[in-house]
């Protein structure tokens, strides 16, 4: 046991884990703690009140204010409740040694937070480099280069240290497509029990955030590659099960299992509706020199979409199965209202960024032996370019109403602002830092002969 720990502490996949853990603990800034206290209210009202109705604290911080709704007498959260339980399950241990939003809100907040879209964020982009290099083959300086491209360099960054839905959304997707992978990548020993973990990964994604349920959709559906019954009926029986919670929720408290919240609030904007002008703005927006395109706030990431036209053959399946996914996911954004309201880059985007990392990995390694070299500078130069950018809005805070201007230049005037206080938990950070650090050290010097082989499945 002590040698299989050794080795799990030297792994790459831990190292990573931790790089990001506690770069997103170090960025969990008092601004975004306060102005998204939607996301603290539901746990406080869950571990307190046994209840997803707000607006029963007396701490001041905790009063609702955007994104609620108030239906027969009681106020709701316009969101999917799935990101409330992620907060609720650490805050019940942090309310059990006494660390309560009474107390030090802040700090609890930001313990909340780093315990919840902190930590699954982490895990999760942890095992997207773990997925890209033994189940796709591409090669580990390209799996790092993507996976830093869209966790570090990209609006992931500033927003992982806020308890939010989509950040959650984005990670649970990625365990889907993890769970989803290991099993093809058993090739002809499926396991019926990876198709279960993937369906209720997926309907916890629901569960969390209504925002990629079309990219859910995609990817359940692409278990019809494997033309087997059994594989198809085990993931839609997980699907049910991950999606059972929010169902008895909206059944709960809405009267039906098919009214979420965001129809039952009647939040409109949030609902397609085919413009032709719309449509047009809101794809400049995004994908143009509009204030949130992703070309400003994260060109490595962007410059991914041109990967996805080199994955090699064997990745056939997968390549249709994300370009699918991002297809229809911008196809909705760009037929709705709503471009996020108030946000630090393309919000909306998120969980598409998460699978984007891939065609940044093959745009990388197509024909590898010619301008290796000249490909890893431009691309370290796009990954300091985006985690500037972004890092300023994890510290200064990501909520910024004038969605048509780039916002880096006067939000980084701000930076001269911030004090020791702005970010909680950074001291505490950096002395993990150093532990996470000699950890990995000493799992690194583990005997050779005790080291498994990190073996390779390519098949798609």
């Amino acid at each position: 046991m002590t040698t299989k720990v050794r080795l799990l502490l030297g792994s790459r996949t831990f190292a990573l884990f931790a790089f990001f853990w506690i770069l997103f603990g170090a960025t969990t800034c008092v601004r975004n703690l306060r102005g998204y206290n939607l996301q603290q209210m539901g746990p406080d009202a869950l571990v307190r009140y046994h209840t997803f109705t707000l607006g029963h604290s007396p701490v001041p911080e905790l009063r609702p204010s955007g994104d609620v709704f108030t239906l027969s007498g009681q106020r709701f959260a316009a969101k999917q409740p799935g990101q409330f339980v992620w907060g609720a399950i650490p805050y019940w241990f942090l309310s059990r040694v006494g660390i309560r939003y009474e107390g030090d809100y802040y700090l609890t907040a930001a313990l909340v937070t780093w315990l919840s879209a902190g930590l699954l964020a982490a895990l999760a982009l942890a095992l997207l480099d773990r997925m890209m290099r033994r189940f796709w083959g591409f090669s580990d300086v390209s799996s790092l280069v993507a996976v830093l491209a869209v966790g570090a360099a990209s609006t992931v960054l500033a927003y992982a240290g806020i308890a939010h839905h989509d950040v959650l959304a984005g990670a649970l997707l990625l365990f889907a497509l993890y769970a989803q992978e290991a099993d093809w990548a058993r090739g002809v020993e499926r396991s019926l029990w990876l198709r279960v973990a993937t369906g209720v990964l997926l309907g916890l994604v629901v569960f969390t955030s209504m925002l990629p349920a079309l990219i859910v959709a995609v990817i359940g559906l692409s278990v019809l590659w494997s033309r087997s019954w059994k594989a198809m009926l085990a993931e839609a029986g997980g699907f049910l099960l991950g999606i059972a919670p929010l169902l008895a929720y909206n059944a709960w408290y809405f009267s039906s299992p098919w009214v979420p919240a965001n129809v039952a609030g009647n939040y409109r904007d949030t609902f397609a509706s085919p413009d032709w002008a719309r449509f047009l703005h809101h794809l400049n927006a995004y994908l143009g020199n509009g204030g949130l395109s992703l070309w400003k706030f994260s060109p490595a990431v962007a410059l991914g979409v041109i990967g996805f036209f080199l994955f090699p053959r064997r990745l056939r399946r997968l390549r249709w199965t994300l370009a699918c996914a991002l297809l229809v996911h911008l196809g909705y954004l760009l037929n709705i209202e709503t471009l996020g309201t108030s946000s630090y880059g393309p919000r909306y985007l998120l969980p598409a960024i998460l699978l984007l990392a891939p065609g940044v990995a093959a745009l990388l390694d197509w024909r590898a032996e010619r301008l290796r070299s000249e490909r890893l500078l431009v691309a370290a130069a796009l990954l300091a370019y985006g985690f500037l950018v972004n890092l300023v809005g994890a510290l200064v805070g990501s909520m910024y109403s004038d969605l048509d201007e780039f916002p880096l230049w006067r939000l980084a005037l701000r930076l001269g602002q911030l004090s020791r206080h702005s970010a909680p938990l950074a001291p505490a950070m950096a002395i993990l830092a150093v532990c996470a650090l000699a950890l990995h050290v000493w799992g690194r010097l583990a005997p050779s002969d005790a080291a498994l082989p990190e073996t390779r499945t390519t098949r798609s």
